[in-house]
């Protein structure tokens, strides 16, 4: 399938190790400008200082390209009894604040959100890299016996 460039719904599923389920994320590709917003924002010079911001920027990032989520992949507790809860304004578990609870209770899914969208929305397909380095045509020089040493 052809990545999808747009403002259309995407999917990403979790295996989420605290309920012991899977759960499907919806979100939107970022723009260009997200992207660099997000590289520049992830460390801050202060000083000589290099400080890591990646959580607070996985998470700020997260909550700006998160649409909603699989109905009935998160419960709450209404009147003391578990609700499942869902994004879609259709639905009768719609939950107006879903993206509140969500991040004040599952930031985590967000944060790895980001990171798989932002960070590694891209990588080298299993069968290339068992080629020695080879991608997608391209052969990396440390495989070349005959090395240029003025490149």
């Amino acid at each position: 399938m052809a990545r999808r460039l747009g403002d259309d719904l995407n999917e990403i599923r979790f295996q989420d190790n605290l309920s012991g389920t899977e759960i499907l994320l919806y979100y939107r590709i970022p723009t260009t400008n997200e992207r660099i917003a997000y590289t520049n924002e992830s460390y801050q010079r202060k000083g000589r200082k290099l400080i890591n911001r990646s959580v607070e920027t996985r998470h700020k990032y997260g909550l700006k390209i998160l649409k909603g989520f699989r109905e009935g992949d998160f419960e709450r507790k209404v009147d003391g009894k578990w609700k499942p809860m869902s994004s879609d304004s259709a639905s009768e578990n719609y939950y107006p604040e879903w993206k509140t609870h969500i991040e004040k209770y599952a930031s985590d899914l967000v944060e790895h959100l980001a990171m798989r969208v932002f960070d590694l929305s891209v990588g080298v397909p299993e069968e290339d890299e068992e080629k020695g380095g080879q991608v997608s045509g391209v052969r990396c020089q440390e495989n070349e016996e005959d090395l240029d040493p003025n490149v």
